[in-house]
């Protein structure tokens, strides 16, 4: 969905009125830029923004609240929309639905447009999430940045957590599906995802399936991740690699700094592959990507990270080094 220029102004004029004559409606976002090199050559300097999402969410005195968002769109340049929902607790629980993660424990009925909670990534789509530039291979071969329109039930319990979902999905049909998370001890988390496209009840167009773990040691966070599906390309009904599976993983390690020597940098160690058993001569596919970031955050809006990233493609290795400015309002 694009919005005309015009109309994106009046879409913020009005919110910005909202939020200063409603006290139940807060006004929050976020933006990043990025500078991109190429090593060791030093090609392709270039600056860019990347992400700004404008969030605005209503929390109503009973069970339920309403959470909306416009964000820019890099590669078209536009604005669109990426988030409408409302949220109906059907216990005594807070209304209020974060933007991303919920930690507390409750049942919900959520509907509208949102990210759909597929594995762990999703929690990092927006940048100051996310403690790396780039984004997982796995992910970006696969779901990419899943958002979508349906309904979402889901329940969360101190150690385990279950949610169930009807979207419209990637092709034909309605996509159903859902995740079962549980956590053995306080320090590892163990989850396990599935969406299928279903038309007629009979035709299954495309599935995907994902298991994952969190383990969180101190300052030491690990997050795994091991995606395998099909019918389903970057984010879009599959077109080149011709239906066939596709699958990868990753391992993720984050370590913040500031408990060890009071300075708030943070490291920040991945390293993923993806393969695919497509025919499709013309496609890499086995490829490995090794990332190291690391940032520091000025307070708790402004983060600098710096960069590297290795891609180990069949026959041809790249390297790119990055560096962010991420602001949060």
């Amino acid at each position: 969905m694009n919005f005309p220029k015009t109309s994106g102004i009046m879409f913020v004029l009005f919110f910005f009125l909202a939020v200063n004559t409603t006290a139940q409606m807060e006004i929050s976002g976020f933006f990043d830029v990025i500078g991109i090199n190429k090593l060791p050559t030093k090609e392709t300097k270039q600056f860019y923004i990347n992400q700004f999402e404008l969030d605005v969410s209503y929390e109503n005195r009973s069970h339920y609240s309403v959470g909306t968002a416009v964000a820019y769109n890099s590669n078209s340049g536009q604005m669109e929309l990426a988030m409408a929902f409302i949220h109906y607790a059907f216990d005594d629980s807070r209304g209020k639905h974060p933007r991303r993660e919920e930690v507390y424990e409750h049942s919900a009925l959520q509907i509208g447009k949102f990210d759909m909670p597929f594995g762990l990534d999703y929690l990092s789509y927006a940048s100051p999430d996310r403690p790396t530039i780039s984004q997982p291979l796995v992910i970006e071969k696969t779901i990419a940045g899943w958002n979508d329109v349906g309904i979402d039930f889901h329940v969360f319990f101190e150690k385990l957590k279950f949610e169930v979902w009807a979207v419209n999905g990637f092709k034909e049909g309605i996509s159903f599906g859902g995740n079962i998370r549980y956590k053995f001890f306080p320090f590892l988390e163990i989850g396990f995802s599935h969406s299928a496209d279903i038309k007629d009840l009979k035709q299954i167009n495309d599935w995907l399936s994902g298991i994952d773990l969190q383990i969180l040691i101190d300052i030491i966070e690990i997050k795994s991740e091991f995606l395998w599906m099909k019918g389903v390309y970057e984010g879009k009904p599959d077109e080149v690699l011709n239906d066939k599976m596709h699958y990868g993983g990753y391992v993720q390690i984050l370590t913040r700094f500031e408990k060890l020597i009071s300075f708030p940098m943070f490291l920040t160690l991945r390293a993923g592959g993806w393969e695919c058993d497509s025919t499709n001569k013309e496609l890499n596919d086995s490829q490995k990507r090794y990332s190291a970031t690391l940032g520091y955050d000025f307070d708790d809006n402004i983060s600098i990270r710096a960069e590297i990233v290795a891609n180990k493609l069949t026959g041809k290795n790249t390297t790119q080094g990055f560096i962010q400015l991420v602001i949060s309002f």
